[in-house]
């Protein structure tokens, strides 16, 4: 077990020193944040890329962002600029409330269509993905969550994405429910859920859950799409039968990795954000890699 560990460690070590860091967020108490990108090597041959932004999970109080290194790899060979987004939670910031997370993941957005030019980058094609508590900031941002925040620079256009994929979302935060207890006050909580937020139009959402989440139950999952449904916002929910929460990790089970990322790759083609040529490789083309990891 501790040479498992171990080694899980240093590929972790690993794939954050392939990638490009670039400090997006300085913080009064704590460590400063930072986005770590990873480019395809042709980048400054072609038309600027979609961008795409990732949001690792852990219920506000841990998480690493490694989660989504391999969907970033992916990317990266499917065109895309990619990503792996450092945002607050009680472990690397202790006591800080998750209202700042979501904070985090719009000041992310906006700073990265601000160096649109030096990346490289189509800031008209900037993607958020995220899982557990971070598909709730992401949804926070696409659906233009109301997130006070004291920075004079504050521009609510600037910090919604243009699409937005949810894994394992995080919908509504109560007495009780999962990752509430992190939140100070009710006030705290009731701005996170997204049901408050739902209203027509919107960037296109697709939710990816698992109908044996033990977290947050597929049900909330799909009467949240219903409601969306219902007001003509564009959100689709895709159930994976009998998954649990973690199931979209290529860790944890690369054949529902691949088979996500697919629905994953019709729903960016659909939308014109990264489309799907038919010499494009399917997501398989990491999982069998390990060499790359």
């Amino acid at each position: 077990m501790q040479r498992s560990i171990k080694l899980l460690g240093e590929r972790e070590k690993q794939l954050l020193e392939s990638a490009q860091p670039l400090k997006y967020r300085e913080v009064e108490e704590g460590a400063d944040l930072s986005i770590h990108f990873y480019f395809p090597k042709d980048l400054k041959k072609r038309d600027p890329a979609p961008l795409i932004l990732f949001y690792n999970s852990g219920a506000w109080d841990r998480g690493s962002i490694i989660q989504f290194a391999p969907h970033a790899l992916y990317y990266v060979e499917r065109g895309a600029a990619c990503g792996l987004v450092e945002y607050r939670n009680q472990a690397s910031h202790p006591g800080v409330n998750p209202v700042e997370a979501a904070k985090d993941a719009q000041l992310s957005i906006q700073f990265s269509r601000h160096h649109a030019e030096s990346l490289h980058i189509d800031p008209e094609k900037v993607v958020v993905f995220g899982a557990g508590a971070g598909a709730n900031i992401a949804a926070c941002a696409a659906m233009k969550a109301h997130i006070p925040t004291e920075e004079s620079s504050y521009n609510l256009s600037k910090r919604r994405p243009d699409a937005a994929v949810l894994f394992s979302t995080i919908i509504d935060i109560q007495k009780g429910s999962f990752g509430s207890e992190v939140f100070p006050d009710g006030g705290s909580a009731r701005r996170m859920s997204l049901s408050r937020y739902i209203s027509g139009g919107g960037p296109p959402m697709i939710m990816i859950h698992g109908t044996a989440d033990r977290f947050v139950p597929f049900r909330d999952a799909r009467e949240f799409a219903d409601k969306m449904e219902r007001k003509r916002a564009p959100c689709k929910l895709i159930e994976f039968e009998g998954r649990d929460q973690n199931f979209f990790n290529m860790n944890t089970d690369p054949v529902s990795y691949e088979a996500a990322l697919s629905n994953v790759d019709v729903f960016l083609d659909e939308h014109g954000i990264l489309e799907k040529q038919e010499t494009d490789d399917g997501p398989r083309l990491i999982s069998w890699r390990e060499s790359d990891f």
